[in-house]
């Protein structure tokens, strides 16, 4: 069966690869900050893809990998040219006030330090937390700011001094993804609790499709343990060497709270998510999926500047649109694609998306 997200994929980490050789070359020394805090797996994932592609494209492990709650003093040891990428799993702004930013820490304490903010969304909870950014990035002038959404970059190209892109979410550096082996399932819905941004109630979506709901941020605390297949991995390939070990350690953190998050996709056959990264998710494992969220929200931002050329994704913005997105998802056949009841033609390139409703395979 083909994977009709493969190309959306595909570009998105070529861009990222592009980006992060602007900052490092083979064998050179990095470091990775801010591993997740939580137990989400589409925030591992973003983890796990940006991992990935610096090795790749450095042919190492990282100099020294770090949560926003540990001390930043190990910096100090680390190699001089090892710039410094901070993934972009939060929101910048808005979930750590003021001094306590790990970005304007780290801006404080290594005015040198090439630092990268990896892709991310902007949003300031008020002015004076984004006027104390302004200042600290102001202030280093060595700080790079990438952003994951034209409203953010917008934001951040009118208030930073500092040199400002675009680029896609870091999860989409793991590639593709293969489903486990799970009971089918009609629809899953991957959401949010009401009162969060973007957020839609589908209550009258569910009493009519129904299907199990799930938030899936709190995976299993297990999944964090320290493991001794971490360890032999890590001395095997790189010796005894502790930066790598806890690095080895981290990504396969990262890998298990991902495949927590891909056992819960696994066996629906349509998704209907308000979840950023239950909507990259979706395209990883080629699961036909609709993102529901508000007018002019972010994830349908995000969707209509990178990932909306596959037919994988329908947006709705209220319970009714649910339904004629449904209609409008293309759907598998003994191993073959089909939208409104026509085979998908499988090309150097994906159609574009179908908009005929078909009720039918609602």
């Amino acid at each position: 069966m083909h994977h009709l997200g493969e190309v959306v994929i595909h570009r998105q980490k070529e861009k990222l690869i592009e980006i992060v050789r602007k900052f490092v070359n083979t064998g050179q020394p990095y470091i990775i900050m801010d591993f997740p805090s939580n137990k989400d797996p589409g925030h591992h994932a973003s983890w796990l893809g940006l991992s990935q592609v610096l090795k790749q494209v450095t042919g190492r492990m990282p100099a020294l990998v770090c949560g926003a709650s540990q001390n930043i003093d190990e910096i100090r040891e680390t190699p001089a040219d090892a710039p410094i990428f901070i993934c972009g799993w939060s929101d910048f702004g808005d979930l750590r006030a003021g001094r306590d930013d790990l970005r304007c820490r780290l801006m404080w304490k290594y005015p040198d330090r090439t630092i990268i903010q990896m892709p991310q969304r902007i949003h300031f909870a008020n002015e004076s937390l984004k006027e104390y950014a302004k200042r600290t990035i102001g202030r280093h002038r060595n700080f790079f700011c990438l952003t994951r959404d034209d409203q953010s970059f917008e934001l951040a190209r009118a208030n930073f001094d500092c040199d400002v892109g675009a680029g896609p979410d870091t999860a989409f550096g793991i590639e593709t993804l293969k489903p486990f082996d799970a009971d089918p399932l009609r629809v899953l819905y991957v959401m949010k609790p009401l009162g969060e941004d973007d957020d839609v109630d589908i209550a009258k979506a569910r009493s009519i499709v129904d299907g199990p709901l799930t938030n899936w941020i709190n995976g299993p605390a297990s999944l964090s343990r320290l493991r001794m297949s971490s360890i032999v991995s890590s001395a095997l390939r790189h010796g005894l060497s502790r930066a790598a070990m806890l690095a080895q350690h981290r990504e396969d953190v990262a890998r298990r709270y991902v495949d927590y998050g891909v056992r819960i996709l696994s066996g629906a056959e349509r998704i209907i998510t308000n979840h950023l990264h239950g909507h990259i998710l979706c395209l990883l494992l080629n699961k036909p999926h609709i993102a529901v969220a508000r007018e002019a929200s972010s994830l349908h931002a995000f969707i209509n500047s990178r990932t909306g050329d596959s037919p994988l994704v329908e947006t709705a913005t209220n319970a009714g649109e649910i339904f004629a997105a449904m209609s409008r998802l293309p759907y598998e056949i003994g191993g073959t694609w089909y939208k409104s009841s026509r085979p998908i033609t499988v090309g150097p390139g994906i159609p574009a998306p179908d908009l005929v409703p078909q009720p039918s395979i609602v």
